[in-house]
């Protein structure tokens, strides 16, 4: 709370504090004066006292009322009260903004002004009568108006301006900060557009609204091909041709697309038209991998990200209509998970992932391909789109978006929404949004058969909510789920499944270790303690600055971290972090006291044993496949590939491979005990393509 001094102004008012009483400070000599009531007058003066603050309504009436006295009805009709005599409007306010289920925020800059001796000892005996407050108007204007030192009144000019000056500025960092955390309206208010059986992806809208494209995929099916709804009578056109995979799609004029498309082991891009009813996709060029959002196109032609097949190095293209592809440049070896690509006035944004849950946002200027990182992100952002001319759309979580400001860096936070969204754009307001786009993640159990020599899957631990992060000790199974509200440990062995933690916030929670029979909870790169006997974490290191993925082998703890100095793997020597090993990248256990590294610029696997270093016939590019992707056992390594379609197997003994189809696209792959192996996976629903408009502020 701030010291507010006695006489002071704010917006159109001059105001003495002590006795409530606004005069215009446009007022002439004979000013009109009102004198706010006691309720008004104290409720003013909390605005005042705590304007750096966003206040809820409860802090206001006890701070007000007092504790356990008021209302919400006389609060509103309180605010309502002094709005009118601020003569402040609720929808744009200048004095008293309201925040959408926070509180309010007083915004106005306020001048303080100290009044002379004689003026605060007369208001200090006289405020119970309404002559006495006149008469102390009048000797305030006469104070103001009668100085006879020319050098005095303009010194006290300068020093108002300055004065105003000094908290203009601190308000517009106010505000700045405010905005930081200021909530946009919840868009709740949901318009079906498609809701064809199956699911429906990356809409696009043609210029003229008449129609919308998007993918579909019917149940049970594997294949997607384009649909064109028409506007206004919703009918529908389906593509014939299919494919594997299908990115985001893109205008090349107004009645054809360009798009990305993988069909078996070929990735290519596609020319089409949609508009009229479809023609035949014509082939345009080959690419190296499948991208669904790393395409942009612009004036200039169309920009794609694809990768190196020598060194697995994100690459940005070119390809213009009148002339083939060409390479204008290749990311620095660091960067991985480079995607969601956006253009506009000849700069382009990507998203890049700098950890196991962290991501940064890039900025690139296409005239001399210079590039640097505009924020980073202690999340993994998935969607990247256009908020008007100089904002972007950022998603914090599948139900929380945020609009980030390019000119000055801040963000604003939509109102949380209740359900899932993906592939969120802005079109005049509104959000045209893939929902619910994010399915919940299963944990299941990967079972081999041997009269069909394939892997099935079996339940886990299943329930209509999300499950992950599994970790075992000994005969028993430790693992996140968000079914009974909040993220919660939890706790299987056979059939008993239990919640162990009761943790009263939401929590990020990015892995789960044993270590020396504690489980280690990683949590915005520090790792924490949790025991069953108490509800509260304890902190078990510092925070690791760069730190990424740990791990746990023959009693040591093992992380690998990013700093100004590249990769490193380290270790928790006698409780302190030690530097192992310099440019690796991701750790796993290896047989007998081995580790299995995988390092920055190599796509072959090393066997690190005792300062011993040997390559193995493992090939694994870490920039295609996440650390979560691959898991040993004491009898070999598993790892995925084609998206999550093949499980590999590496035999330690034989150093035999293996590999086979799994009958449904993993996330994850972990190692339980005895060798049992788990797939971390997306369940597989319904999502129709949907408006969702905004609800005002209140």
């Amino acid at each position: 709370m701030q010291h507010t001094a006695d006489y002071l102004t704010f917006g159109q008012w001059r105001y003495l504090r002590t006795i409530g009483q606004l005069q215009p400070l446009s007022a002439t000599a004979e000013p009109e004066v009102l004198t706010l009531e006691p309720r008004l007058h104290k409720l003013l003066n909390f605005f005042l006292d705590h304007r750096d603050l966003v206040v809820s309504r409860e802090q206001i009436l006890s701070g007000v009322w007092g504790e356990g006295l008021g209302s919400d009805e006389s609060l509103t009709r309180a605010i309502a009260a002094l709005r009118r005599a601020l003569q402040d409007s609720r929808v744009e306010p200048t004095y008293i903004a309201t925040l959408s289920k926070k509180g309010y925020c007083w915004l106005a800059p306020v001048a303080e002004i100290d009044l002379p001796p004689v003026i605060e000892s007369a208001v200090s005996t006289t405020s119970d009568s309404k002559a006495d407050l006149l008469s102390t108007q009048k000797a305030i204007e006469n104070w103001h108006h009668t100085k006879q030192n020319k050098l005095k009144r303009i010194r006290y000019i300068w020093f108002s301006t300055l004065l105003l000056l000094l908290f203009s500025l601190g308000f517009a960092l106010l505000l700045s900060k405010m905005n930081e955390k200021a909530t946009l309206p919840r868009y709740l208010q949901v318009t079906p557009v498609s809701a064809l059986d199956g699911k429906e992806q990356s809409p696009l809208l043609s210029n003229d609204h008449s129609l919308l494209l998007f993918q579909h995929q019917l149940p049970n099916s594997t294949s997607w091909r384009w649909v064109v709804q028409q506007f206004p009578s919703m009918q529908s056109t389906h593509d014939e041709q299919s494919y594997q995979w299908l990115s985001q799609p893109h205008w090349l004029n107004s009645e054809q697309i360009i798009f990305r498309a993988q069909q078996g082991q070929d990735c290519a891009f596609w020319r089409q038209k949609v508009k009229h009813g479809f023609s035949a996709a014509v082939p345009l060029f080959s690419c190296h991998q499948f991208s669904a959002a790393g395409q942009a196109i612009t004036m200039d032609g169309l920009y794609w990200l694809d990768l190196d097949p020598a060194t697995g190095q994100t690459q940005l293209w070119l390809w213009q209509e009148d002339s083939s592809q060409r390479l204008l440049m290749q990311f620095p070896a660091q960067w991985r998970g480079i995607s969601h690509l956006i253009a506009r006035d000849k700069k382009a944004y990507a998203l890049a992932q700098t950890g196991y849950s962290y991501s940064a946002l890039l900025e690139l200027d296409l005239t001399d391909l210079n590039w640097r990182v505009i924020t980073e992100f202690d999340f993994s952002a998935n969607q990247l789109a256009w908020w008007g001319e100089h904002d972007l759309l950022v998603n914090k979580s599948a139900q929380q978006l945020q609009v980030l400001s390019l000119r000055t860096g801040n963000s604003r936070l939509f109102g949380e929404m209740t359900f899932n969204l993906a592939e969120s754009s802005v079109w005049q307001q509104s959000l045209l949004a893939v929902y619910p786009a994010q399915a919940v993640t299963d944990i299941r159990q990967l079972q081999w058969q041997e009269h069909t020599s394939q892997f099935v899957t079996a339940p886990f631990a299943e329930s209509n909510r999300s499950e992950f992060l599994l970790q075992a000790h000994h005969d028993q199974y430790y693992f996140v789920s968000d079914r009974s509200g909040l993220p919660q440990i939890w706790r299987s062995q056979g059939q008993n499944t239990q919640q162990i933690s009761q943790f009263k916030t939401q929590r990020t929670i990015q892995q789960l270790l044993w270590f020396n029979d504690q489980l280690l909870l990683l949590i915005d790169r520090q790792l924490f303690a949790f025991t069953e006997q108490s509800t509260e974490l304890v902190a078990f290191t510092d925070k690791l600055p760069g730190s990424e993925r740990f791990i746990v082998c023959d009693n040591t703890l093992y992380w690998t971290s990013f700093d100004q100095r590249g990769w490193a793997l380290n270790r928790l020597e006698q409780g302190k972090p030690e530097v192992l090993l310099r440019d690796i990248v991701n750790v796993e256990c290896g047989p007998g006291q081995s580790l299995v590294l995988q390092q920055q610029d190599s796509l072959y696997l090393k066997q690190w044993q005792q300062g011993q270093t040997i390559s193995l016939p493992v090939q694994m590019n870490w920039r295609s496949t996440a650390a979560s992707a691959w898991a040993a056992t004491d009898t070999g390594l598993y790892w995925l590939s084609g998206s999550g379609t093949v499980l590999h197997y590496y035999q330690w003994t034989s150093q035999q491979q293996q590999q086979w189809p799994l009958p449904q696209v993993a996330q994850a792959l972990i190692a339980g005990h005895d060798g049992t192996l788990f797939v971390q996976q997306f369940r597989a629903q319904d999502t129709d393509i949907v408006w969702l408009h905004p609800e005002p502020v209140e």
